[in-house]
């Protein structure tokens, strides 16, 4: 029988997680799988049930199970969101370590925090925590979003300025921008910013990613702003003290071409799964079956492409 680390996230198969955190896991009876819950209520249902030791968790899971776990840590309850959860003999807790992932990244890069001016695009759970981590570090914040409300209410919570979307009028020249953006969505001002770096949150092509290679600008990955939360999440819900330079082994070792080993995860087999890794789990009770090879199509389409 496995002991078991996780991601959970939906879509999911093409986390990088498992290969982040891969070096950590020395001991063979322990592994680290990826998870497709239904819900968030699920997702907590299924740490209980399958007795996981603790994960990262991602879109579109972050904020809504604030109000599930048990425990939530200062951060987490500032930031309105957690990335990563531990299973303290049933008792769930919750964590957000995603401020530390762009500080670290930043830092990492040569920047200076302190006074630095910072424009964060978005405001879902990934800004939130930007904002949060970066207004703390003593850094100059805007946030700009299309839905301007949330934008604005975010910019209100921490202290930072907002810049409207449409319309923004002048703006400064940034030390950096920091992208929460979907990977299609880009400014439609973002011609006439003046920028000296970008992070990116996501690891996967990005319009705001790719304006900025044409412009010649630096960018910083978003595997950065993983590892650098890693190191965080790695202390919360794994025990082991680490650092970004062993995290990053084996991020980038790219994936042989093997099928993905995929457990559709029922009420029928929940007590095969532990006796075995699995590249991702979906969790499909109830579901039909046109349903979950729809799901397990989409999944693939997205980590290997058509």
């Amino acid at each position: 029988m496995y002991t078991f680390y996780t991601v959970f996230g939906s879509p999911v198969l093409h986390s990088k997680s498992p290969q982040l955190f891969a070096p950590l896991l020395d001991d063979l009876s322990v592994t680290y799988t990826r998870i497709r819950p239904r819900s968030a209520r699920d997702l907590i249902q299924l740490v209980k049930t399958l007795k996981i030791k603790g994960g990262s968790v991602t879109s579109p899971f972050k904020e809504s199970i604030v109000s599930m776990v048990d425990k939530v840590s200062q951060d987490a309850l500032a930031i309105g969101a957690i990335n990563c959860i531990r299973n303290n003999n049933g008792l769930i807790e919750g964590h957000n370590t995603d401020h530390q992932g762009v500080t670290g990244a930043l830092k990492e890069a040569g920047l200076s925090l302190r006074g630095a001016r910072i424009l964060v695009l978005g405001a879902g759970g990934a800004a939130r925590a930007a904002v949060f981590g970066l207004v703390n570090a003593g850094a100059q914040v805007s946030i700009s979003n299309r839905t301007s409300s949330r934008a604005q209410s975010l910019a209100y919570t921490f202290g930072g300025s907002f810049v409207p979307w449409e319309n923004p009028g002048r703006l400064p020249r940034y030390d950096a921008i920091v992208s929460a953006l979907l990977p299609e969505a880009i400014p439609p001002f973002m011609e006439s910013l003046n920028y000296g770096l970008l992070l990116d949150a996501i690891y996967k092509p990005s319009a705001v990613t790719a304006f900025t290679e044409q412009q010649g600008i630096k960018i910083i990955r978003g595997e950065r702003w993983l590892v650098h939360q890693g190191v965080e999440a790695a202390a919360f819900y794994m025990g082991v003290k680490t650092d970004a330079s062993v995290l990053s082994r084996q991020l980038n070792v790219q994936p042989d071409n093997k099928e993905p080993d995929i457990f559709v995860l029922t009420a029928k087999n929940i007590n095969e799964f532990s006796r075995k890794p699995h590249d991702l789990v979906i969790s499909a009770a109830g579901l039909t079956n046109d349903t979950i090879n729809a799901l397990i199509n989409e999944e693939k389409h997205l980590a290997f492409g058509s």
